[in-house]
């Protein structure tokens, strides 16, 4: 199998270099990613300035933009002419769970492999830092080699490439030990109300400035409903509560592998029916 990889914490991440490790055992493996952390980027393209890719000592190349355009450049550009089976993007320091999937440069330059029709998997690591104390490096290593069993053995890689459009979105839970996981969950993406989305600072100058944040509340499997989650028909479309499937935040809070498949370009039949019944 050959991979791409890339991911938002920069070249040098901790998780990036245990994810390479693990699946080169596996495979023939590609790296492509920024040159510095791109956290909350999400599928932002560099279209106004140029982009400069650099061969690394390790042979990983780092460019100078965010994690979807190392996806784009890769794709379109440096490997062209390869045909690669799957690209696969973390391990991401800390969670994607919820809506952060659509902040989430990690999640980002996997949906960008999916617009040109890759394979793609979003992968992180609950509780991950970008520590590299032998602690973290241990707990990112217990993720990778969960990656590679994830793809060695089950059939997530047929039923992938069979789902165009999708990204399968996969958070491996705050665990030290890979005896401590209890098994995988195929999951919906949950909801959790932001703490507080903006912090208000005064700079040494004087001046006011802004802190944007995801930052939720500490109980991973405290969930509300998303706002105005109605259809036309005035039925919830609140599915998380009325499935017995698992959200990620209530699998990973459990001790389970959460892997969401999460569609993209999605427009409701019930929404093109309401505004088609309209007069534009």
């Amino acid at each position: 199998m050959k991979f791409l990889i890339s991911n938002d914490d920069g070249v040098y991440a901790p998780g990036l270099l245990a994810l390479y490790q693990a699946l080169s055992k596996v495979g023939e493996v590609v790296v492509v990613a920024p040159n510095a952390e791109h956290s909350g980027s999400a599928s932002s393209l560099h279209i106004s300035q140029p982009l400069y890719a650099q061969k690394l000592a390790s042979g990983f190349i780092s460019v100078n933009g965010s994690p979807a355009d190392c996806v784009y450049l890769a794709l379109n550009q440096l490997y062209r002419e390869t045909r690669f089976d799957c690209v696969i993007t973390g391990i991401n320091a800390g969670d994607n769970l919820g809506q952060n999937v659509f902040y989430s440069g990690t999640f980002g330059a996997a949906l960008t492999a999916q617009v040109f029709g890759v394979p793609a998997i979003a992968t992180s690591l609950v509780g991950g830092t970008m520590s590299d104390d032998e602690q973290q490096a241990s707990r990112y290593d217990m993720a990778a080699t969960e990656i590679v069993k994830l793809l060695t053995e089950t059939s997530i890689m047929e039923v992938i490439k069979q789902l165009p459009n999708h990204v399968l979105n996969v958070n491996i839970p705050n665990v030290e030990r890979a005896e401590d996981i209890k098994g995988r969950k195929v999951t919906s993406l949950g909801y959790r109300q932001i703490k507080q989305p903006v912090h208000h600072i005064v700079d040494p100058r004087g001046r006011d400035a802004y802190w944007l944040s995801l930052r939720k509340s500490q109980q991973l499997n405290s969930e509300s409903s998303p706002p105005q989650q109605e259809d036309t028909a005035g039925h919830s479309e609140d599915y998380e509560s009325q499935s017995p499937v698992y959200t990620d935040y209530q699998a990973v809070a459990a001790g389970y592998m959460s892997v969401s498949p999460v569609r993209l370009h999605h427009t409701p039949a019930s929404t093109l029916d309401a505004f088609l019944n309209i007069s534009l």
